[in-house]
């Protein structure tokens, strides 16, 4: 779902995660993971304590320094531990927030040069570690523009990682946001 339409992030199941498709049938595509959400719904959904409230601000506030330098045009994979029930599972609160940013260069960068300077100007941006300490979120950065079989290569990558407990390989599901979201209603919650 890529329209930025939502639908009802479920429940967690018995082992503590979001299951990977909801109903008899993973079929409708609306029932299967990722399920889409706003950020209104994240903060809803999520931010259930000190800790996933803090997880929540970096969230958004990376998403909105993707937003100043013109990386509107996409969506976000939201996983991890974030959207695991760790409390219970772990015994522990999540650390981070696991984010893949499927997303077009902005039009000022287009070009390969244009767009290889802009990430080197914000490079903080692209490195999982550095968002990781400003943020809260491992992040990890896809260009919309690749060739198209680097694009799938990349997709199956995340997709297999992301649809699986690390600890268990238990098949699970994940959130996909719009970068055009409510995000200032969701903060504003916060």
């Amino acid at each position: 779902m890529l329209s930025g339409e939502s639908n009802v992030i479920p429940a967690f199941g018995p082992s503590g995660v979001i299951p990977p498709f909801t109903g008899q049938s993973a079929a409708s595509r609306a029932l299967v993971s990722p399920y889409a959400a706003s950020a209104t719904e994240i903060v809803l959904r999520f931010a259930q304590s000190p800790e996933r409230t803090e997880i929540v601000r970096g969230l958004l506030a990376y998403r909105a320094a993707l937003a100043d330098i013109g990386i509107v045009d996409g969506f976000q994979w939201i996983d991890g531990s974030f959207v695991e029930d760790c409390e219970t599972i772990r015994g522990r609160p999540p650390n981070d927030v696991d984010v893949v940013t499927f997303a077009h260069r902005p039009h000022i960068a287009s070009s390969g040069e244009a767009w290889a300077q802009l990430a080197q100007t914000n490079e903080p941006l692209f490195v999982p570690k550095a968002t990781k300490a400003s943020f809260q979120c491992d992040a990890y950065f896809i260009d919309l523009q690749k060739p198209p079989h680097l694009l799938v290569q990349d997709t199956a990558y995340f997709n297999g990682l992301f649809s699986h407990q690390r600890d268990t390989a238990q098949w699970k599901g994940m959130v996909l946001i719009p970068l055009r979201s409510d995000d200032a209603a969701a903060r504003a919650m916060i």
